[in-house]
């Protein structure tokens, strides 16, 4: 069936050139537009560094005093002019503090980088899994199409020998109809998926070859405690260790704002008196009279312990979406073997002697037409269940390998 599936595609244009999965990962890495956005906000969070390790600048003051008044002060003879330059020096560790912060974002936008490049692998292997689907599913509608072609095909010879009635030849033309729309539907699922998987990697449809893969149920389940075992080291919670070191680094640089900074100031004051001058200097500190950014502390409290309670609500819900999909595993599994092995061959056969009775006038067209949709129906149930196991697991590999070596071993195995 797959042989004349290749066969098919191939006459129809499109290239025979293999796509193993490792290369279809590496031209996502390599290529995906969301992914190449990390550059531009590394070089970002590089530059938000290098801003919070800047001191305040000095700042130039320029006073004139004793003019426009009256009397002695009338003009501008008595005017005094100071100028002077003040330097404000940060205390309480602020500037050192604020660059820890700005390090600890650049850490949480680098896991979030990691979340993201993984998420971006799990959907490139689901839709390349998905494109073995469709395949499957096209050869599966060319197989009915040619068995509906076939019988129309028979039926045609019967009525055109006085044998068959004008009844017969009608449903047979709707059987084949139904398996025409059915086949040009796979045929419309098959380009969209080589289209959904090409954008993994920027590309388009035409750069996605036939994959000659199938798609079987593992022989074997895979061990669950030591894919369990595994779940600890999903870049979710790398990024949330990231998020719970910046909320911790910022609750650190409220706490660093309650102490008051000073200012130093120094400058020469002019009197228009005999040209007199002379050196002026001072110091001011702020009076914590209110205001000693508590609302900013217990803010930045809170957000920590939150982000710390999350560790617990991302460890349940990982292993929630972890048991959903090792059922789907083995439900899949089960179900895929057992039609496979047990009501495949029986409908088959019951095909066969239907047929056989039907050429020897024994049946009528309708036992055959049910026994052709109960065969066709069932292999669609058979595909399904195979391709439920294979994206459990893909959904598995997601949580606990990056590599996605369960994948790679169902797809290696032909």
């Amino acid at each position: 069936m797959f042989r004349s599936l290749l066969f098919l595609l191939t006459a129809a244009g499109l290239s025979a050139q293999e796509l193993p999965l490792a290369e279809a990962l590496r031209r996502a890495d390599a290529h995906n537009p969301s992914l190449l956005v990390h550059g531009y906000a590394g070089r970002a969070a590089g530059a938000l560094i290098d801003q919070a390790a800047v001191r305040p600048n000095p700042v130039l003051g320029l006073e004139f005093e004793n003019f426009a008044g009256t009397g002695a002060l009338r003009g501008t003879d008595a005017i005094e002019t100071t100028m002077q330059v003040s330097q404000a020096f940060e205390r309480g560790g602020k500037r050192e503090k604020r660059v820890i912060v700005a390090r600890r974002e650049r850490d949480v936008a680098d896991r979030e980088f990691a979340v993201r490049r993984a998420d971006v692998f799990a959907a490139t292997v689901a839709s390349y899994v998905a494109v073995i689907a469709a395949q499957e599913r096209l050869a599966l509608s060319t197989t009915t199409l040619t068995l509906a072609q076939e019988t129309a095909d028979a039926v045609a010879l019967r009525v055109k020998s006085a044998v068959g009635s004008a009844t017969e030849a009608a449903r047979a033309r709707a059987s084949l109809a139904l398996a025409r729309a059915d086949h040009a539907r796979a045929e419309s699922a098959l380009a969209q998926a080589r289209a959904v998987l090409a954008a993994s990697w920027g590309g388009g449809a035409t750069d996605v070859p036939v994959l000659t893969r199938t798609l079987p149920v593992p022989a074997e389940l895979p061990a669950q405690d030591a894919l369990l075992a595994r779940l600890a080291a999903h870049p979710r919670f790398e990024l949330q260790q990231a998020v719970i070191s910046s909320r911790r680094a910022s609750f650190q640089l409220a706490q660093s704002q309650t102490v008051q900074d000073v200012t130093v100031a120094g400058g020469v004051r002019f009197l228009r008196e005999g040209s007199d001058a002379g050196f002026v200097a001072g110091v001011s500190v702020p009076i914590p009279f209110r205001g000693q950014n508590q609302g900013n502390i217990r803010a930045a409290r809170e957000t920590l312990a939150g982000a710390e309670q999350s560790v617990r609500t991302l460890d349940a819900e990982l292993r929630t979406v972890f048991t959903a999909a090792w059922q789907d595993l083995a439900t899949a599994r089960t179900v895929a073997r057992d039609l496979r092995a047990d009501a495949l061959p029986a409908t088959e056969e019951a095909l066969a002697i239907v047929r056989r009775a039907y050429a020897q006038g024994e049946l009528p067209l309708l036992d055959v037409l049910e026994i052709q949709r109960a065969h066709a129906v069932l292999r669609r149930e058979i595909l399904d269940a195979e391709i439920a196991a294979a994206n459990a697991l893909v959904r598995l590999d997601a949580l606990t390998d990056s590599t996605f070596p369960l994948t790679t071993a169902l797809l290696s195995a032909q």
